[in-house]
């Protein structure tokens, strides 16, 4: 019974629900399923050092399968074993010639410890509004901190399988010069219409900043079936959302729409808009390997156009997410596809005008980036910058910081 309980809970993505039953059949002795799946239970959900202790043990009984030295891979990049990593990497080659992920993840082995000890300005600072739930995806709006969190004061929302947490909330705090935020959270939006109880989030603005658009989990609100909406494979999609009729006495955003390019087969999420309010940026899984970035440009009637991926010099075989617009020609954006550090890492691409692409993009270096996930960079007028990161800290889960070069 633990066994089909374990996975139905993983085969269902509840990946935090099927830990318990996992570690019990764990105990029954040296089994690769349970060892594969609990490891990877462990990486889904940030206990790195769990995942290192279960995959080893797969490994150390000759039964890791190439998947699974991949995604082991993958957890060495982050705990800085880089050259474990690599010989991993190099076995899967072997049998798995035809994917370009590998070479760029070889590539960050072979270059990521000189990147850690490049010199470096500045200091990362952690804003005093963390806690121990995940706080990410920061960015400005009318004098305040705009944030994503599943933070314990929204104890009324459904929890995460996967993570175990409150389901994703958008917040705000107000926010000074030089990174001092404040720590009193506000839910933004009209209860019910931005913040439902599912997930909800990250958020960004128009340049007037009286229309959000966000991320939010798909939804049914009839009756009867009132809830999130899964596919056959009971996976649950992203779509993006637009808020607007703002007013400025109640800080409410009271209309909200769907995005016109928002699919029922996969997700359309994690929207970013320009200075001049005519390019959108997002990511979308809708070629069903990783998700890539998209873009849509504003016509003369106001209407967005189809989307276009941004292409291979942005797009890879991994991860790319959470796209910033510092301007309409400078994008940042996380990956784990890209050479790096181990983890997603964040990027930035400029538009070639003449070429009518975005470029290959430049890694951020420390101490933006570290091994760990490094995510959600936005930048203020004056060049300082929020971005998130679950390195270890003060605080457990994503946590955000303030950064001045």
């Amino acid at each position: 019974m633990d066994r089909i309980k374990a996975d139905y809970y993983y085969e269902h993505l509840a990946f935090y629900k099927a830990i318990p039953y996992y570690e019990k059949l764990a105990l029954a002795g040296d089994n690769p399923h349970v060892y594969a799946r609990l490891a990877d239970c462990y990486r889904l959900t940030g206990d790195l050092l769990k995942a290192d202790e279960y995959f080893r043990k797969l490994l150390d009984m000759h039964r890791g399968s190439d998947a699974s030295k991949l995604k082991y891979a993958r957890v060495l990049m982050q705990l800085m074993r880089y050259e474990e990593a690599d010989t991993l990497l190099k076995e899967y080659q072997l049998t798995n010639p035809r994917d370009r992920r590998i070479a760029n993840m070889i590539e960050g082995c072979r270059t990521a410890p000189d990147k850690l000890k490049a010199s470096y300005k500045g200091k990362p600072v952690f804003l005093a509004l963390n806690t121990d739930r995940s706080e990410f995806a920061p960015t400005l709006w009318n004098g305040n901190l705009v944030f994503t969190a599943d933070t314990a004061i929204a104890m009324n929302k459904r929890t995460s399988g996967w993570t175990g947490s409150s389901c994703y909330n958008i917040y705000t705090v107000p926010c000074y010069e030089a990174g001092n935020c404040g720590t009193d959270y506000a839910t933004l939006g009209t209860p019910g219409k931005v913040n439902i109880e599912w997930h909800n989030g990250p958020a960004a603005f128009n340049p007037t900043g009286d229309t959000m658009y966000f991320t939010r989990t798909r939804y049914n609100n009839k009756f009867f079936s009132r809830g999130a909406v899964p596919n056959k494979d009971s996976i649950v999609f992203l779509e993006i959302m637009i808020a607007t009729d703002y007013d400025d006495a109640t800080m409410k955003f009271n209309k909200v729409k769907p995005f016109a390019f928002n699919s029922s087969s996969h997700s359309v999420a994690y929207p970013t808009i320009s200075n001049s309010n005519n390019l959108m940026v997002f990511c979308s899984n809708s070629h069903g390997s990783g998700t890539d970035l998209y873009m849509c440009r504003r016509n003369k009637a106001g209407k967005w156009m189809r989307p276009q991926s941004l292409g291979p010099n942005v797009n890879t075989d991994g991860e790319e997410v959470f796209p910033f617009l510092a301007n309409d020609s400078t994008l940042f954006f996380a990956s784990d596809g890209h050479p790096g550090l181990g983890g997603l890492d964040i990027y930035r691409s400029s538009w070639d005008k003449g070429k009518g692409v975005f470029l290959p993009p430049v890694h951020l270096g420390i101490p933006v980036n570290s091994s760990y996930d490094d995510i959600s960079m936005a930048l203020t007028p004056d060049g300082t910058g929020y971005f998130s990161s679950n390195r270890p800290a003060e605080a457990g889960g994503d946590n955000i910081y303030y950064y001045k070069p």
